[in-house]
């Protein structure tokens, strides 16, 4: 029996012993696996960031945007190719049609405090090329040189692209201005300012040319403006970037075919807004004409101011883009062109009839951020508020209908609130503001067209 007992115990013994080992075996080999797999975690975060630097690092100037060949990326990120580890940041916009909530914050607009351009009550024409093809010249346009619509991965929207290419570009909605009108567009480059060619130069020309469609031979070159007479009476904004005549320069040239004496052209220095520095960054340009008064600002900056650009009485039928780009990849780009006319009367319009709505206040697309350049139109608003601190305003978002009912419900409220935010914090207005959305419920324009869209894409105010 003792025997028995005691083979039992050195039986049951071996087998604990034996479980005992498998556990420490286990343990060790359970916490081996977590060791490689936080390491091999570690590893990819860690290479991913310096594939991001050096990615960063080789997006020269002249480069970002390009595929290998040196043309443009013809198309937008494959969302169907987004897979758990590609750093999709919360909050971007999404194949969902979601909106950058990281961007619903209002960033300073000081920089734009001499900024006094406002723009037209009435779109006439907008267009962001979105309804164009990818690879195909502008639909709407009649041209005698090469162009094409590209995007890009780092710049929102498509462009088109002048690459080296000499004639005349005409939008067919860019007509029959009347005395008093708005034009501002986005205007981009990916070369390097400060090396030489021989031509490098974009144009945008008013004229009252009887037929906007004719002399679409016509040379806008510096030294052929005058000489070359386009129509009796037109008027160049010229882009230049240290071609044959230096620069970079922003000219304004008058020219009255019957009377040179009354030609003029006038150069401002844009090496701080036209550098390698800010190569593939949009630079937006707001253009406005009052009777003979024309101005141009490029970003916040006014860069021409001419109260006699035009004769008086001038009846401006077209403007057309001229481009003569004389090295290969010497590129610009333009986009989000917007006409609009209409003398702006912000102030009457609240203040006497308790209501004003504007499109003019704009927003990143699908994001809540303010464009600096509705700063104009926020300050004749502020001012507005201003002189009537007593009485309440109540702010409206409006969208356009891109994306859910949802979505552009949460987007107009959002955007809502960050116009209340540039009233208060950055021009100080005190009255009692309430905020509203009501995303795309209520069109005031057909959302088919770029143009319907813009005017949709609107913000309300209601003064009691």
């Amino acid at each position: 029996m003792k025997t028995k007992m005691l083979l039992l115990s050195v039986f049951l013994f071996s087998i604990f012993s034996a479980d005992a080992q498998i556990w420490k075996n286990m343990g060790k080999k359970i916490e081996k696996k977590i060791e490689q797999k936080a390491s091999e975690r570690i590893e990819r975060k860690i290479d991913k960031t310096i594939d991001k630097g050096l990615d960063k690092m080789e997006e020269t100037p002249g480069e970002i945007g390009k595929s290998e060949n040196g043309k443009k990326k013809k198309s937008k990120r494959n969302t169907d190719e987004q897979t758990e580890d590609t750093g999709y940041d919360e909050g971007s916009v999404d194949e969902f049609g979601g909106f950058n909530d990281e961007e619903s914050s209002t960033p300073s607009l000081q920089r734009y405090s001499k900024f006094t351009f406002v723009p037209g009550e009435e779109i006439i024409a907008f267009d962001d090329f979105s309804q164009d093809a990818v690879g195909d010249l502008p639909a709407s346009w009649v041209s005698t040189g090469t162009s094409e619509i590209v995007n890009f991965d780092h710049v929102e929207g498509n462009w088109v692209w002048f690459n080296k290419t000499k004639g005349n570009f005409v939008p067919e909605y860019l007509r029959n201005f009347p005395e008093n009108f708005t034009l501002e567009f986005d205007l981009m480059f990916d070369f390097a300012f400060g090396t030489y060619s021989h031509a490098r130069l974009l144009s945008l020309v008013f004229s009252d040319i009887s037929n906007p469609e004719a002399k679409l031979d016509w040379d806008g070159g510096p030294s052929y403006f005058f000489l070359q007479k386009l129509s009796p009476n037109y008027f160049g904004i010229n882009f230049s970037g240290n071609g044959s005549n230096g620069g970079p320069f922003i000219t304004g040239r008058k020219a009255v075919s019957a009377n040179s004496a009354l030609n003029f052209s006038t150069d401002y220095l844009a090496k701080e807004l036209i550098s390698a520095s800010n190569a593939n960054t949009p630079i937006h340009i707001s253009i406005s004409r009052m009777g003979r008064r024309m101005q141009v600002f490029a970003n916040e900056i006014k860069v021409l101011d001419m109260t006699n650009a035009f004769e008086k009485d001038v009846k401006l039928t077209s403007a057309r883009f001229f481009v003569n780009n004389y090295t290969e990849n010497d590129n610009y780009y333009i986009s989000n062109i917007r006409y609009a006319v209409g003398k702006p009367d912000t102030r009457n319009k609240l203040l006497t009839s308790g209501t004003f709505t504007t499109s003019a206040i704009t927003f990143n697309s699908s994001s809540a951020q303010l464009k600096s350049e509705s700063y104009g139109i926020l300050k004749e608003i502020a001012d507005a508020l201003k002189s009537e601190p007593a009485k309440s305003v109540t702010i409206i978002g409006h969208t356009d209908s891109d994306g859910s009912d949802a979505l552009n419900q949460q987007l107009s409220e959002k955007r809502a609130d960050a116009v209340r935010q540039a009233l208060t914090q950055e021009f100080d207005v005190s009255n009692t503001i309430k905020t509203e959305g009501k995303g795309e419920s209520t069109p005031v324009a057909d959302n088919a067209t770029p143009s319907g869209k813009a005017q949709n894409r609107r913000v309300e105010f209601i003064l009691k």
